[in-house]
């Protein structure tokens, strides 16, 4: 233990003038940051500390909604019956239909390839 306390008085004896002008140092640099503050009127610092600026808005939030609202379902436009095509009028696509309509398509893609080549 003894051993200890000498080597560090040694280290204090040896290095006095490095330690002492480190506690100067410090002193020097505590005055005049003193001195700055008191120059400059700074104010001191507040008891309680104040509440951070607010650097941006704050988002509200949309309520949830739990049910969508209810839309009126479209009513169709009120026509006179005789305006209204007949139900023989309108297309419909069968089975033969179908055939014949492919059949078509293949005859022209053939007269589409002859004139082409």
């Amino acid at each position: 233990m003894w051993i200890v306390v000498l080597l560090a008085l040694g280290v204090v004896v040896a290095l006095w003038q490095v330690i002492l002008a480190g506690l100067i140092l410090w002193a020097l640099v505590t005055c005049i940051r003193w001195w700055i503050a008191f120059a400059a009127g700074a104010k001191p610092k507040p008891i309680r500390p104040r509440k951070p600026v607010q650097t941006r808005p704050e988002v509200k939030r949309k309520p949830v909604q739990t049910r969508p609202e209810v839309k009126p379902k479209p009513r169709p436009a009120q026509t006179r019956p005789e305006v209204r095509p007949t139900p023989d009028y309108l297309p419909r696509w069968t089975a033969s239909r179908r055939l014949d309509s492919d059949l078509e398509h293949a005859r022209w893609q053939d007269a589409f390839d002859r004139r082409a080549a």
